[in-house]
């Protein structure tokens, strides 16, 4: 059976990957998709955590750390692979965190937030592209390097 779930890999050049990360939880929000964040460690979540608390104030995006009272609560987690047990529709990984090729089948898909300004996200990215699509993994790579997000390369 073909594993149908995408990777997406967005390339964040007009703003940081934090703040790039609330447009995209509300778009998740809006298909009713339940979300992981994946940190390399529980200190780097922790700007997350509190980007996503203040980023629109507009409109209230509830969301939990792994471990916290309100986890049961909310769609939205944040946490490492490590502590990943979320069953989540839509994983995304930021600060260089990895996702492995056997996992991907597991949502319905996954993304990758990387920093033009940080090398080892950078380079992360690109073996994780050439990873996935070595074998046959949907990726998609979309830049925002004009000033809005725009599909630049698919497999």
């Amino acid at each position: 059976m073909a594993n149908l779930s995408e990777v997406y890999f967005y390339h964040v050049t007009k703003q940081t990957v934090a703040s790039a990360l609330p447009q995209l939880l509300a778009k998740s929000i809006d298909v009713g998709w339940t979300v992981f964040i994946r940190g390399k460690d529980e200190e780097s979540l922790k700007l997350f955590d509190d980007t996503i608390w203040t980023a629109q104030p507009e409109s209230f995006i509830p969301h939990a750390v792994i471990g916290s009272q309100n986890e049961q609560k909310c769609d939205i987690l944040l946490g490492t692979k490590e502590n990943d047990s979320s069953n989540s529709d839509f994983l995304i990984s930021v600060n260089g965190a990895l996702i492995s090729g056997e996992e991907i089948s597991s949502y319905k898909r996954c993304a990758l937030l990387f920093d033009d300004k940080n090398s080892d996200e950078m380079n992360i990215a690109r073996e994780q592209w050439i990873e996935f699509t070595k074998a046959d993994i949907r990726a998609k790579y979309w830049s925002q390097e004009t000033g809005v997000w725009s599909l630049k390369r698919e497999n």
